[in-house]
Formats: C-alpha cells, sequence, structure tokens
C-alpha cells in the first residue's frame, strides 16, 4: 500500500487524525485547526488522488478507510469532514480499537439518511446530476454539483490545478452510494460528534440519522458553510468541549 503524503502539526500531545473532503486538501481543509497544535500532535493527510499523494483514476472510500486506518497508530483521534466524514467512519470501523474519538462533519453518508425526505431528495438530485452532467467539463460539473449542495460559491476560472484535480477525482465518487456502518459504530465505547451547518437540508437529515443511531453528539452552527470546521474557535471550542467533557482528550 503507497504511503500517503501528510501534514503534522505539533509535536506533542494526542495523536489526531484529520481527513479532508471532495473538493479541498489537508493543509486547506484544515487551516484553522492548526492553533490546536500546541495540545495535540495533528496529522492531516492527503487522500490518495490529491497531491502529492499518489494519484488513482477513482476515489474509493473502502481503501481511503484502510490507509487511514494505517495512520492511527496505537490510537488516536479521528476527525472527517464531507466525503472525508464517511472515510473517516469506515476506518473507525476497521480499527475501533485504535479510535479514541470521532468527529464527524457533514458526511454524505446518504443511505443511512434513506427514508429522510430532504436525504432521498438529495440522493435523487445526485444521482440525476452525475447522469446528466458532462464528467469531461470539470468546471461545470462541480458548478452543477455545489448548486444540487445549496452551496453558492464562485468558482474560479479556469479552475486552479489543485481544485482541477479535485473536480476530477469528484467525478469518479458515488456520494449516494457511500453509507456507513453506523451500527457497528454505535456499539464502539470511543465518544462521537456530528456537526453541520444548516446549508443542505439533506446533510442535516443524515447527520440526525447517524447520531440517533450512534447515540452521537449532535452539533448544528447554523449558517456555517458545508466544511464547517472553516469557521475557526467557534468549532474548535465545541470539539475541544466534546474530548474534555467525554474524557477524551487525555487519551
Amino acid at each position: 500500500m503507497a504511503e500517503l503524503a501528510v501534514e503534522q502539526w505539533g509535536e506533542s500531545g494526542p495523536r489526531t487524525v484529520m481527513v479532508h473532503g471532495s473538493l479541498s486538501s489537508a493543509a486547506a481543509a484544515f487551516s484553522e485547526q492548526r492553533v490546536l497544535a500546541d495540545r495535540f500532535r495533528i496529522i492531516a493527510p492527503y487522500r490518495r488522488g490529491y497531491h502529492p499523494s499518489p494519484r488513482t483514476d477513482r476515489i474509493d472510500p473502502d481503501r481511503d478507510a484502510a490507509e487511514i486506518a494505517e495512520l492511527l497508530g496505537d490510537g488516536a483521534h479521528l476527525l472527517g469532514t464531507s466525503m472525508g466524514g464517511v472515510v473517516a467512519m469506515r476506518a473507525a470501523a476497521i480499527a475501533p480499537e485504535k479510535v479514541w474519538s470521532l468527529t464527524v462533519i457533514e458526511p454524505p453518508a446518504l443511505p443511512n439518511g434513506a427514508g429522510r425526505p430532504a436525504a432521498d431528495r438529495l440522493s435523487t438530485a445526485l444521482r440525476r446530476h452525475w447522469a446528466e452532467a458532462d464528467s469531461g467539463d470539470p468546471e461545470s460539473f462541480v458548478a452543477g454539483f455545489l448548486e444540487v449542495l445549496n452551496i453558492d460559491l464562485q468558482l474560479p476560472t479556469p479552475l486552479p490545478p489543485p481544485l482541477l484535480e479535485a473536480a476530477r477525482n469528484l467525478t469518479t465518487e458515488r456520494p449516494w452510494e457511500t453509507g456507513v456502518p453506523a451500527e457497528a459504530l454505535a456499539q464502539a465505547p470511543f465518544p462521537k460528534l456530528v456537526v453541520t451547518g444548516g446549508g443542505t437540508p439533506g446533510f442535516e437529515d443524515v447527520a440526525d440519522a447517524l447520531a440517533e443511531v450512534m447515540g452521537a453528539k449532535r452539533v448544528l452552527f447554523d449558517g456555517s458553510p458545508h466544511a464547517v470546521q472553516r469557521i475557526g474557535q467557534r468549532f474548535n471550542d465545541e470539539l475541544l468541549a466534546h474530548l474534555n467533557a467525554t474524557g477524551a482528550l487525555s487519551a
């Protein structure tokens, strides 16, 4: 298995692995969490397909999960945002004995929200977008994807190389199929936190379903971006409070 490139912030404290989502990468996704390096040893990998990690022809959340599980070492806190949240939950299910705490931010685990109206609508809309959009035109593909998610973001034209790479990776994903083993995670003893920003109703449904099944703490930062961690201190304070309240900070 090829070794992933990683960002490493902090030299001491509990090991913490942070997994980025589809349209970002390690340094960009978690820039607001670097301030936590005074108390954590943060490992932020570049998932396969995101430079400078090895290239891939398609995104495979299970392969990603196996690679993230390897980064847990003898034990770590685990955090994932967007598709990185799906990867983090699958990694936690692979090696629950190595997870001290799990935090996920708007994971597109749409099968877990099946039967909830907004999640079902989002799943249908994403299937339609993948069927109808031109995957050979990454710029328009991403624009349509963001529209489906109700994310208002002005894309640069042309897309800079990192975003172009991420867009091409996105076309190989199948978010309506990326369920997670929530029932198995519910049996794991580590504390769980599920966070959303309120912008995409389908993700709210998914988060509610996951929190109910896993017995997770559920937090909404209403009006925040999809990548809620980018709001900085308010998110960081909630994360630290959660770890302190559960006793996981000193694990």
